[in-house]
Formats: structure tokens, sequence, C-alpha cells
């Protein structure tokens, strides 16, 4: 027997989505005027001052010589303003400081492509998340019609120069290096494929669908901004880490962080007050559930596949990091990940026990919602995949704990990875159960849909570590933390697949 939402369930729901927008909005909006006061005095220096190089140079020397707010401020207001949330010495000793030299002595095409795509971007920044506030859609239209045209014309643009930005620049003068050269072709492309799918589904009058689409252009968009956020959020934290190694941590999360914004967006935006909607199913959704109804053993082969090397790293070789080739992990992450499993005879046989239960169960339910067959999950199954789920969370988020976070570029982000999957895994194993109890069957594939994009993290790194030792990155690269950075936010892809879910997904299209 299920549980419908009651209506102080879906106020508070309201309530709490309603603050998600108004905060995401205002915080993004506000980092969006810090962008226009960089674009028109920081990165406009080539063109107002004479060899504006040198210039930057004699004042990071000044900074570097004794680090104040008056001289972090000469270098950059933006800086400033983090410095001021949490210490001076963390952005004045960092390489944020020598990035704005680069700025200054880089090719005037380059300076001409950054200040016009931090000019056009910054509109984006300044409306596009009051463009998902239901109050003020519903009493303003004219108003969110003219934002959203304006959205889509200068958004694209800003994304384009910001890709050739990116063909004539090297990643190794960029902060993040190559792993925010390779995330930027990946977000940017998206945003203006989502804004392209947006426009369309609106010409057909799909809202459900547009307002979707538009949920995951934003999170595209807003890559730079979340960086920043992440900094500042990590140094309260963890305020004895140094800055170059959040940078290394912000950059790892950011996937699944970039399309839960989105997702939560769109959640904020529908209504679940009114009754849901019999609508037409997508073409798109049609075709891919039947190919993935045909797939079913190939599926669940990879699951299989899944399993055997979580086995392989958890209880064969002390650590998923012990199978990977050598060179791409510099200092002791590995030795770190091997110590906590050696502590603990039982940690691996019970990490792999519980990841292999929920996967092939979620799989299993996952197949049965797809067919129509909501009613037919026993409560043995989620049950089942409750309780290995929820204490493979738990377990996660120790081992990353008792790997930790030490200053420097030791460990890069130590044992960011486990965290982060047990937070993702515990709160996105709640939202099905909330789902389930409601027996909304739309809801549950959704959350669904993200837990099995999660349980795969540890193996997906390990493919990915094997693919960049393939790649052949220079030591330059392997020295910054890229081998291990790059893998371990790829081991969260699984992702940008959920989000195409929701997009196509029942619950989008039906939610009233």
């Amino acid at each position: 027997m299920h549980i419908r939402f009651t209506k102080p369930a879906i106020w508070a729901g309201e309530k709490l989505g309603l603050l998600f927008v108004l905060s995401l909005a205002a915080v993004i909006a506000g980092t969006g005027l810090v962008a226009l006061y960089e674009g028109t005095t920081r990165f406009m220096l080539p063109f107002t001052v004479d060899d504006s190089a040198a210039h930057v140079r004699e004042v990071v020397a000044a900074l570097r010589q004794a680090p104040s707010m008056d001289a972090l401020g000469d270098v950059s207001a933006e800086l400033v303003l983090m410095a001021q949330v949490t210490s001076i010495e963390r952005f004045a000793e960092s390489k944020l400081p020598e990035q704005g030299i680069y700025y200054a002595s880089m090719a005037e095409t380059n300076q001409i492509l950054m200040v016009s795509h931090i000019l056009l971007g910054v509109f984006c920044l300044l409306v596009g998340g009051f463009q998902f506030w239901p109050a003020f859609r519903k009493r303003f239209m004219r108003v969110h019609r003219i934002f959203g045209a304006l959205y889509v014309i200068t958004a694209p643009v800003s994304v384009l120069l910001a890709l050739i930005y990116l063909i004539y620049t090297p990643p190794h003068y960029i902060y993040a290096h190559l792993v925010a050269w390779i995330a930027l072709w990946i977000f940017g492309p998206l945003a203006i494929l989502s804004i392209v799918m947006a426009v369309r589904a609106i010409m057909a009058r799909r809202i459900h669908e547009h307002q979707a689409w538009m949920a995951l252009s934003f999170g595209c968009l807003i890559v730079a901004p979340m960086l920043r956020l992440n900094w500042l959020l990590l140094a309260l934290l963890f305020p004895e880490i140094d800055q170059e190694t959040l940078n290394q941590v912000t950059m790892a999360i950011m996937v699944p962080e970039l399309m839960l914004i989105s997702y939560g967006l769109i959640l904020a935006n529908r209504q679940h007050r009114r009754a849901l909607l019999r609508r037409k199913v997508s073409a798109v959704a049609v075709l891919c559930r039947r190919w993935f109804l045909s797939a079913a053993p190939l599926w669940f082969g990879l699951a299989l596949l899944v399993i055997a090397i979580n086995a392989a790293g958890w209880m064969f070789a002390n650590g998923t990091l012990s199978l990977a080739p050598a060179g791409l992990i510099p200092g002791d992450l590995t030795s770190a990940e091997k110590a906590v499993f050696l502590n603990h005879p039982w940690l691996g046989t019970l990490l792999t026990v519980c990841s292999a239960a929920a996967l092939l169960v979620g799989l299993a339910m996952f197949r049965r919602l797809l067919s129509a067959q909501a009613g037919k999950l026993s409560h043995s199954m989620v049950i089942t995949f409750m309780a290995t789920s929820l204490l493979l969370a738990v377990l996660f988020v120790y081992t990353g704990s008792e790997m930790g976070l030490v200053t420097g570029l030791q460990r890069f982000s130590g044992g960011t990875t486990y965290v982060l999957a047990g937070i993702l895994l515990g709160l996105l194993s709640l939202f099905f159960l909330s789902a389930q109890l409601a027996g909304h069957a739309g809801l549950m594939k959704e959350s669904l849909v993200f837990v099995l994009a999660t349980l795969p993290f540890n193996a997906l790194l390990l493919v990915f570590l094997w693919v960049a030792h393939g790649m052949a990155l220079p030591a330059g690269y392997l020295s910054a933390g890229q081998g291990y950075l790059l893998p371990a936010g790829a081991s969260m892809a699984l992702f940008f697949m959920a989000m195409f879910y929701v997009v196509y997904g029942q619950a989008t299209r039906e939610h009233g």
C-alpha cells in the first residue's frame, strides 16, 4: 500500500524548492556582478595600460613580498572577496595571482576573446537563475520570454568564444590544467546543445521538456562560478588544506554537482499539486526504453564486470589504486588507500558484497519499473536495495575519511572520491525510498537512475586510469596530478546519462 504525497509534504517541498532556486539565483547573480567588474577592469588592462604584463608582474611581486588585502586588490578584486571570507594567505600564496600575468601577456586575439566571453556570459549569470522562479515566470511571462530570448542568443555565443579561446590556449596555461580544459570542452558543447533542444521543445509547445533542457544548459554554464564557490566552501570546511589541493578536489566533484543542480531546478519547477497528465511519450524515450529492455543481458553483464573489478581491487589488491598503472598517481595516495584495507581486513569483502547486491537489485528494479511493473517490486527487493546501498554509503564515507585529505599535493584529492560517492549514494537512496513510499513511479525511476550512475564509480575510476595511461600524458601534467584527477572526475560521468533520462523521462512529461 502506497502513501500518497500529503499536502504538508507538498507545501514543504515547494518551499524548499523555492529556497533552492532563489538562493542559487542570487549567489550566481552575485558572481556575475563580480565577473562584470573583473571583465571591465582586470581583463581590460592590456587595452588600457602600456606593458600590462610588466605591470602585473610588479603587482604580484609586491604581493609576494608583503601580502595584504590592498596588494591582493591590485591583482584581483575577486581574490579579495574570497580572501575576506577565508584568509589572505590562502589566495595570496596560491598560484592564482600568477594567472593574471598570463592574462596580461597572452596574444591580443585571446584577450579579445576572453573579455567578450565574460561580458556576454555575465547576462546569463545575472538573470539565468531567476528564469526558474515559478512565481516570477507566472506573473511576468513577458519579461521571462524577453530574458529567455536574450539568454539563447548570448549564452551560445559566449560559449563559442570560450571554445575558440581554448583552441588557442594550451591546457597548462589554465589554472586547473588539462582537467579544466577537457571539462570546458564537455560542458560548453553540452550547454549549446541543451539550448538548441530547449528552443525546439518550446516551439513544439513541449513546455515540460523545454524547462528540463534549460535547466541542464544553466547547470553547464555555471562551471566557473561553482568552481569559485567550491573553493570558498571547501576552504571553510578544511581550512588547513592549501588552495591548490582544494582546486583538485573541486574539479573532481564538478560533474555530479552540476548535474544535480540542474536536476534540482527541474524538481523545483514541477507542479506537484496538480494531477499527473498523461502526455504522449517522446519518440526518443520509446526507442531508448525498447533498446534498454532488449539489451538487458548486456547491462547485467556489465554489472558483473563492475563487480569483478571491485572484487579484484577491494578484496585481492587492498585497494583499487594498487591495480592502476605506475606513474599516474604520484605521492602516497595509493599507500593511503592500501593502509585502510590492511587495517580493516573485513572492509574489502563488505564493500564488494554490498555494491554487488545494490547494483544487481537496482538494475532488476529499474527493469521492472520500465516494464510498467512498479507494483511488482517486492518488499524484499526494496529492503535489500535500501539496506545494501545505505550501508555501502556509510562504508564509502568511512573509507574516504580514513584515507584523509592532507596539505599539499601528496595525495591530491585524497579520499574525496570515496566520500563523494558515499554522500551521493546515501542521499539518492533516501530519495528513492521517499518516492517508493509515495508511490511515485516517475520519481522512483529518476532517483534509481542516479543511484545506478553512482554505484560503478570505483570500477570506472580504474578503467579511466588505464585510459589516461594510454594517453601518455606529459610529465608536467602528471606532476600536477592530472593523471589521477581526470579519471576521478570521469568516474561520475554516468550522471550525464542520468540527466538525459530525466529530460525525456515520465516524471518530466507528466508533472502536471
